[in-house]
């Protein structure tokens, strides 16, 4: 429904100044320490006033009162910053700003249409609403000075201001985040609902987080988030365990579309996202075949009328250089047209000899609007020059190995290229019945060369290498539809999502094994030598054709203001069609495997919420999840039998605390997951597996997020994790804790802003924990403990911010991924080193 105008008569008032005594390094400390329990403690703002309006049908404008600290500046720069800070658009020509200067905006203003006026007092412009939503400016008379702060209201002095039309914007879930709390997403429905009324616990990593925390990666973006453990060692691929139970490549997705097959071929570029939503537990529901802990589905940027562009520059450790451009806004006066680029250049080395990370990353994106309907088509190009770091470390005879050791050596790595093109169509049949239909194609490639980690030599100083090209490529179609309703009979409204998704990929991975064999290579003082790639055979190919066609329904019912329940299934088909040829040399003709197998399965979940008049939102919710065997080469078990889908199902219960105005959200959840028909060994053939395994993952996860008062924002986060085999063939597994799950997980960061001043503080604490599972003889290879620090400074000089972000400040050195290889050594990977970055952004 097109936007109604709102006329309001406003008269400047008044701003209560800030009374700060403590100097910002002592507030910024004392909000560390107390972390979210200041977040609790803190008094929220009066309730939401609602703005009225006597046209029939209009919606109404909410507004709240917040606390702006916006410098005097160039007019446009000065409009675009505060068009973000209080998350709506704004869409104007450059031309009309040019030349002219803001006041700045400084205290609370009770409505965005008091803001802008204030922003715009003698410029001679208006804001006024834009079809489609959002704002646009015009020219009108030109407004007089604010009355002065203290002046009596009856005073004759009393300055009117000039009538600005508005048409006030909340957040949407496809839309960028303001600050570092999401109120809205869509992640765990598919629908545009408040986090509040969300059956299951979801972490949102916005662009302002990704910004301050100068993230380049899906393993940076979550550090810092709740139940969610990144590798500390590789950049190569974005998996990541969720709850104890890593992605494993099914748990990957983009603008609610699976991405990827083969976690190598390609990485998601945090620069290009709006948002990254991590969903905690089984998602099945909605997503057919998933990992058991749960997904992670990025919200590409998309066109924004009024958007705020910029371009920057980053120099950093390493001999990193990287250029970035987000460019955008509309494209004709009806803002029907809009369009955006967003592009990423970047040269860097590593701490590891010879081990790049270099990328390419052009996103350009149109959407077109009408009254009901809205297009948006996405593309993207990605290159990738990086490489895999296998378990190289361990003390010697001689001494530690090399801290900087790359056992691939220069001339290896992974070098990857993909590509993408879709879209993303809404149609708005009535303002109660929608439909989504959603589209991709990738095609992506990855030529890897890289050598293995074959154990320790007798000199216990040596390691033996396995060197291997790997020319691996895939092309993936998703397509999903949905249809949206919402009825209402009474106090009871339902918000309905019926659907159907199609996911097909088609994987070629190729291992070519060299004739001959690979130097050793000195662990402490590497001597690097690079083998004849080229002389190589066939070795190994796997053409695995992965299909799946699920259809699902979801009930979202609410009773008056206080119930929500929330009810859902889905019913999948899932296919893989796999050739295997295999060889042992290049004179040897091909052993050939084919696997056809068909899968069915059924999930679902059910939830309830209460929604208290305090702010609380107590919920439960039971889900369910299946994930198909994804290995193309071994498909029977000890017994001759196909493997079948493993599977979980987890209770959970929780609570949110939000209260109304406040600009946090602390959450607490409990949950209880179990997956089923893990593979463990057999006792009759231990050669082979059998599915009669099971591993639980029980734990506690506390999170808070947003704005406590002061100029301070804060994301904290806390893990208990208490993760055991609960069945397997090897009796040493049984009750003991699978490996790289730590018991205990916590993070706080922290940010100060005052005027163009920004510091930002964080640290990461990771319990030491095992590298893998009990074995029979030796002892047990186990994984660093830590504490990690990040610092950022930032400061705004008109249209340019300048920045500079400090990663393990302390450059604290730290064991991880610590295993037992082949020979009974252990080996372990070093984690990231402290590494520095200094950016410049000019916004415009």
């Amino acid at each position: 429904m097109a936007p109604v105008d709102h006329h309001h008569l406003l008269r400047s008032s008044s701003s209560t100044p800030l009374t700060a005594r403590a100097t910002p390094l002592a507030r910024a400390a004392h909000a560390l320490c107390v972390g979210i329990a200041i977040a609790a403690a803190a008094s929220a703002t009066p309730p939401s006033a609602w703005a009225q309006t006597n046209a029939p049908g209009a919606a109404a404008a909410q507004a709240t009162t917040r606390s702006y600290d916006i410098p005097a500046g160039p007019l446009g720069p000065t409009l675009s910053r505060y068009a973000g800070a209080a998350g709506v658009t704004l869409s104007f020509e450059p031309s009309l700003t040019e030349g002219l200067r803001s006041p700045g905006l400084q205290g609370s203003v009770a409505a965005v249409e008091e803001g802008f006026a204030r922003l715009l007092v003698g410029s001679g412009l208006e804001a006024v609403p834009r079809s489609g939503g959002g704002y646009t400016l015009r020219r009108g008379a030109p407004a007089p000075a604010p009355a002065a702060a203290g002046r009596s209201s009856s005073s004759s002095t009393d300055t009117q201001l000039p009538t600005v039309r508005v048409a006030a914007e909340r957040e949407a879930a496809w839309g960028p985040v303001e600050g570092y709390r999401a109120t809205r997403g869509a992640g765990a429905t598919k629908m545009d609902v408040p986090v509040l009324e969300t059956p299951q616990q979801v972490s949102t990593i916005g662009a302002a987080q990704i910004r301050d925390q100068a993230i380049s990666s899906v393993a940076e973006a979550v550090r810092y988030s709740a139940g969610v453990r990144p590798a500390d060692y590789g950049i190569t691929d974005d998996d990541v365990s969720i709850r104890g139970f890593y992605l494993t490549g099914t748990g990957l997705y983009r603008d609610g579309m699976r991405l990827i097959h083969n976690g190598f071929m390609t990485n998601l570029e945090p620069y290009g996202l709006e948002r990254l939503e991590v969903v905690h537990g089984p998602a099945s529901v909605l997503y057919g075949q998933s990992a058991p802990g749960g997904l992670v589905n990025a919200v590409t940027k998309r066109p924004r009328a009024g958007m705020q562009r910029e371009v920057g520059l980053e120099l950093g450790s390493h001999d990193r250089r990287q250029v970035t451009a987000d460019i955008g806004g509309a494209f004709n006066e009806q803002g029907t047209v809009l369009g955006r680029l967003t592009m990423l250049k970047r040269e860097a080395g590593t701490q590891w000899d010879d081990l790049r990370n270099d990328r390419t990353y052009i996103a350009p994106a149109i959407t077109l609007q009408g009254d009901r309907t809205t297009l948006t088509l996405l593309a993207h190009h990605q290159q990738d020059d990086t490489g895999y770091i296998i378990p190289y470390y361990r003390n010697t005879p001689a001494g530690p190995a090399s801290e900087t050791i790359n056992v691939n050596g220069p001339g290896s790595g992974h070098h990857k290229e993909a590509w993408s093109l879709g879209y993303l169509l809404e149609h708005s049949f009535s303002d109660h019945l929608s439909l989504r239909h959603n589209l991709r194609y990738l095609d992506g490639s990855n030529h890897r060369l890289e050598m293995r980690n074959r154990g320790l030599l007798a000199d216990q100083r040596s390691m033996a290498r396995l060197a291997m090209v790997r020319p691996d490529a895939e092309k993936t179609l998703v397509i999903d539809t949905h249809v949206e309703a919402r009825l209402k009979s009474g106090d009871v409204s339902h918000q309905i999502l019926a659907g159907i998704d199609y996911y097909h990929s088609k994987l070629d991975w190729r291992i070519h094994s060299l004739n001959g064999a690979v130097a050793p290579i000195d662990l402490v003082n590497p001597v690097y030598v690079q083998p004849d790639w080229g002389n190589n055979f066939l070795s190994d190919r796997a053409l695995a054709r992965n299909t799946q066609v699920g259809l699902y329904l979801q009930d979202q019912i609410k009773l008056g203001e206080r119930w929500v329940f929330s009810l859902g299934g889905r019913y999948d088909t899932a296919r893989i069609d796999t050739k295997y040829d295999a060889r042992l040399t290049g004179n040897t003709a091909f052993t050939t495997t084919v696997v056809d197998r068909r899968d069915n399965a059924f999930t679902g979940r059910a939830g309830a919420i209460y929604l208290a008049p305090n702010g609380l939102a107590p919920y439960v919710s039971f889900n369910t999840a299946f994930q198909p065997p994804l290995t193309t080469v071994t498909a029977v078990d000890a017994n001759g039998t196909p493997y079948e889908p493993e599977t979980a199902r987890q209770t959970e219960v929780g609570v949110r605390y939000a209260p109304q105005g406040a600009g946090y959200t602390l959450s607490a959840a409990v949950f209880d997951l179990r997956k089923r028909n893990v593979r463990t060994p057999s006792t009759i053939n231990p050669r082979f597996d059998v599915q009669t395994g099971e591993v639980r993952s029980r734990g506690l996860e506390l999170q808070g997020t947003g704005e406590v008062g002061g100029g301070f924002s804060v994301i904290g986060a806390y893990t208990y994790l208490n993760a055991k085999v609960t069945r397997s063939n090897n009796a040493l597994e049984v009750g003991e804790r699978p490996g790289a799950t730590p018991e205990h997980v916590a993070s706080l960061w922290g940010k100060y802003q005052r005027g163009p001043l920004e510091l930002g503080l964080g640290v990461r604490h990771i319990s030491a924990t095992v590298g893998e599972l009990r074995v029979a003889t030796g002892p047990i290879p186990t994984n660093d403990g830590y504490t990690l620090f990040d610092a950022m400074a930032a400061y705004d000089v008109g249209a340019w911010r300048l920045s500079l972000n400090v990663t393990n400040l302390g450059d604290k050195r730290y064991r991880t991924q610590c295993n037992t290889f082949r020979g009974g050594a252990e080996f372990c990977a070093l984690g990231f080193g402290r590494e520095v970055k200094v950016a410049a952004s000019y916004r415009f």
